[in-house]
């Protein structure tokens, strides 16, 4: 029996889990139901309630209780709870935590590992936030996955024909929209856009905007945060109802004093506040086309994901507009949750689980001197929409004599101009040699399969490395044991084994530096190139440095270098 690992839907509203059982992608009920509210509280007498509890205290015990934390994944941010302070990584391990106890129930099983799905278009800092969030709920994250091609991967991965799909992924607080290929159990992404900023929690906004626009006299402030709690619970049932019905009532008795709420809404007044931000995601759906280099008449099917996507106006304007009728065929809002299933029994050694080949939404870009000798600029070193894992490289020189020292800067975005990209870190490489300008330092991007980044600078002449994963700048660094330690606290928990953690992990790293080695002599007698074999060599002489130092975050650096080295050569 293959090794158990999860799939995770971690949603802005509501999330999902699934595993491989007999052979096929499972949805696992926790509380009873396929999804759970992605809500956080502690309640009354203390305790943490995750789930339908903690939405159903949401609009009486608004301070004790935190929603859509998804949109704040990736801040250095601290979300108060309950008199308490918890980072957004914390309050997400709290619904992981859920997750996974629902999954090991199913199972009759440990979980210790899982396939998290995160909006296409998250950046760097939100992915390593959300492994952060499944370290701390006591998981190995072994793969993040974007959700619309998670998606296609559970609607592709049985299918023989083959198919162009746009994936329409419309959640609670992002938007995605990928064009993928599928052929013959092989799901392709061939583009990626979107926006992390848009959602069904906007249409939510919008319509209680509305509501409390009419029901409040001239000059009336705006009510305070319970009453406005209020009215979001009463909105998003509202907003169900729109769906299927031409309009919708609301009814709620003293709604501020002694005043009632009453008001009646119809659909088409409702579709006239949301279009708007339906338009903004057409944009994304032409530049991920664009970028596919496909018409409306290359789509075979419209694939609709997550429970904003059922929106009535949404089905008309993509019939209307790409002159395909959308499908719902497998559930939306639980789709992408059976496709990070089918990722991890693929992850898991499941036979028969389909091919996956994803893309990156975002191009990446170092600066450097412009042309002309004047300014700064950005050259793209990963192109958006590049297939994952990715590796480019290419040469820089040093610009006046004797230069000690170089600072390369990454970005995120493929813009010349630095401004209208991202700056996402930076790292500085020392000891250069004493030579005139021209010194030639290669510098590569290495993008592993969950879209995180490892910059690495060499300077040609002597073999001089500086590796690292890169990090926001100034972003909050999540320290994983005192999240730990935190969240175990709060649930009367045993904290965990440092000491004992640390031990195994020690052991882990000799054991993966021993294989790692073994499998780089191997390959060095088989001959490679000059410049292979120099880096081959010399990761292998830092790791046995920092063997005999006993710097344990230092051999992990160099097992990742060189495991990331070996994946491209024994091919």
């Amino acid at each position: 029996m293959s090794e158990t690992i999860i799939g995770i839907d971690l949603g802005t509203t509501n999330s999902a889990v699934a595993a491989i059982i007999d052979g096929r992608p499972q949805i696992i009920p926790v509380h009873g139901r396929d999804t759970m509210p992605s809500v956080v509280g502690i309640d009354a007498d203390g305790k943490v309630i995750v789930g339908q509890a903690a939405r159903n205290q949401l609009a009486a015990a608004p301070e004790r209780t935190v929603e859509s934390i998804k949109r704040r994944m990736g801040e250095n941010a601290k979300v108060p709870l309950g008199g308490r302070e918890f980072s957004p990584e914390e309050i997400s391990a709290f619904i992981l935590k859920e997750l996974k106890s629902a999954a090991e129930e199913k199972l009759g099983r440990p979980v210790g590992k899982a396939v998290i799905t995160v909006p296409a278009y998250f950046n760097e800092h939100q992915r390593k936030a959300t492994q952060a969030a499944g370290q701390i709920a006591g998981m190995e994250v072994v793969r993040i996955i974007n959700e619309p091609t998670a998606a296609a991967l559970a609607y592709g991965a049985d299918r023989h024909e083959n198919e162009s799909l746009l994936v329409y992924d419309l959640g609670g607080g992002t938007f995605d929209v990928s064009v993928v290929a599928v052929e013959r159990g092989v799901v392709e992404v061939k583009a990626s856009h979107g926006d992390t900023r848009l959602g069904g929690d906007d249409f939510d906004q919008l319509l209680a905007d509305e509501l409390l626009s009419a029901f409040l006299m001239d000059g009336e402030p705006a009510p305070d945060l319970i009453t406005r709690r209020r009215l979001r619970a009463l909105v998003e049932p509202a907003k169900c109802q729109l769906t299927d019905e031409p309009d919708v009532a609301f009814r709620e008795e003293y709604f501020l004093g002694d005043r009632h709420l009453q008001h009646e809404l119809r659909r088409d007044e409702y579709e006239k506040l949301i279009e708007p931000l339906i338009e903004k995601t057409f944009a994304s759906v032409h530049r991920a086309m664009s970028d596919a280099g496909l018409a409306a008449a290359d789509i075979d099917k419209i694939m609709l994901v997550g429970g904003a996507s059922r929106t009535p106006l949404i089905h008309a304007m993509l019939a209307d507009r790409l002159d395909i009728e959308p499908s719902a065929e497998i559930n939306p809002d639980l789709i992408v949750a059976l496709g990070a299933a089918i990722q991890a029994g693929i992850v898991a050694g499941e036979r028969g689980s389909g091919v996956l080949i994803d893309i990156t939404p975002h191009g990446y870009s170092t600066a450097t001197v412009a042309p002309d000798g004047y300014g700064i600029t950005c050259f793209p070193l990963i192109r958006r929409n590049t297939p994952l894992p990715a590796r480019k490289a290419d040469l820089f020189n040093t610009i006046v004599d004797s230069q000690e020292r170089a600072r390369i800067e990454v970005y995120q975005g493929e813009s010349p101009d630095p401004e209208e990209n991202s700056l996402i870190g930076d790292f500085l490489i020392d000891g250069l040699s004493l030579v005139p300008a021209g010194n030639r330092i290669r510098i590569e991007y290495h993008l592993d399969l969950n879209g995180i980044l490892r910059a690495t600078a060499l300077e040609k002449s002597t073999g001089l490395v500086k590796s690292v994963t890169i990090d926001t700048k100034g972003e909050h660094v999540v320290e994983l044991e005192a999240a730990r330690r935190n969240i175990a606290a709060l649930l009367g928990e045993e904290p965990p084994g440092a000491d004992a953690d640390a031990g195994d992990e020690h052991e882990d790293l000799l054991a993966a530096a021993n294989e790692l080695r073994k499998r780089a002599e191997a390959l060095l007698k088989t001959g490679i190139g000059e410049d292979d074999e120099n880096d081959i060599r010399q990761v292998l002489d830092a790791t046995q440095i920092a063997l005999k130092d006993g710097d344990s975050s230092a051999v992990e650096k160099h097992n990742d270098t060189l495991s990331d080295l070996l994946f491209y050569l024994e091919d």
